[in-house]
């Protein structure tokens, strides 16, 4: 079926809105750090972030609590580390990493007496020195972060822009009832893609350094939401793709001739 360029244009808008949500998807995921449990969870349950942490802090505070950093880093790995409430400790500490990694702040992540004494759960920790945990700053995380970022608002911009002028040429109503449906389209699809496989496969490909693991954690946290939203999103674009496709049908049987447009169809 030929589209017409009002048509042509709120297609533009529908990708470019769908764009937009995903890349919002991924910021809002992956590149906003918070101090919750449940995100320092996530990171945790990452084998080679929680070794990193529990070589250090056991190193650190093994002499002050008169046992062997072997003994100490196991039971941090299987008592602390691994338990909710243990993640719970941890979740001022995975914030302050989490900026650091995705390059939002250059301080070093330090955790202090008080800190550990949370941590090992023991009180003659206050006796040992601040553990700093080596988090670098993640190129590949900091990028994204960046590009996803302007991608979420040029892409916004120019659907804002190609929807006006789609609008302007007063499309018929089985159309925009189509944009409507291919915007559910588009921001499945981003929230899929964008949103979940680029953390989950394409970031962790390119940089495979420990810290970088918290990018598919934490979309791997948020994908079970994507999925059900993009399930919904593409039902609902069937129900309007049908209901867009017989409003069409609708149009040409009450045409009087191919170039004869009724008014009372157009939005």
């Amino acid at each position: 079926m030929q589209r017409s360029i009002a048509s042509i244009l709120l297609l533009v808008a529908s990708v470019a809105f769908g764009l937009s949500a995903g890349c919002w998807w991924l910021q809002r995921t992956v590149f906003t750090p918070a101090d919750s449990p449940s995100i320092a969870a996530a990171v945790l349950d990452q084998s080679a972030i929680r070794l990193e942490i529990i070589t250090v802090v056991s190193a650190r505070t093994a002499g002050a609590l008169g046992t062997t950093p072997d003994t100490l880093a196991n039971f941090l790995d299987t008592e602390v580390l691994s338990k909710q409430a243990g993640a719970a400790e941890l979740a001022p500490f995975i914030e302050r990493a989490h900026l650091r990694a995705i390059g939002s702040n250059d301080d070093l992540i330090v955790i202090v007496p008080s800190e550990l004494v949370n941590i090992v759960r023991n009180e003659m920790a206050y006796d040992s020195p601040a553990a700093t945990i080596p988090v670098p700053v993640i190129g590949t995380l900091k990028t994204a972060r960046t590009s996803t970022g302007w991608a979420m608002i040029i892409s916004a911009a120019i659907g804002l822009l190609t929807l006006l002028a789609g609008l302007v040429l007063r499309p018929y109503r089985s159309e925009l009832v189509q944009a409507i449906a291919e915007l559910f389209v588009a921001t499945a699809a981003s929230l899929i893609i964008i949103g979940w496989a680029i953390p989950a496969f394409v970031i962790p490909a390119i940089d495979t350094s420990s810290w970088t693991s918290l990018a598919p954690a934490l979309a791997g946290r948020a994908f079970p939401v994507a999925l059900v939203s993009a399930l919904v999103l593409c039902v609902a674009s069937a129900a309007l793709f049908v209901t867009a496709m017989n409003g069409s049908r609708r149009r040409q049987w009450n045409s009087p001739s191919p170039s004869g447009r009724r008014r009372s169809q157009r939005w």
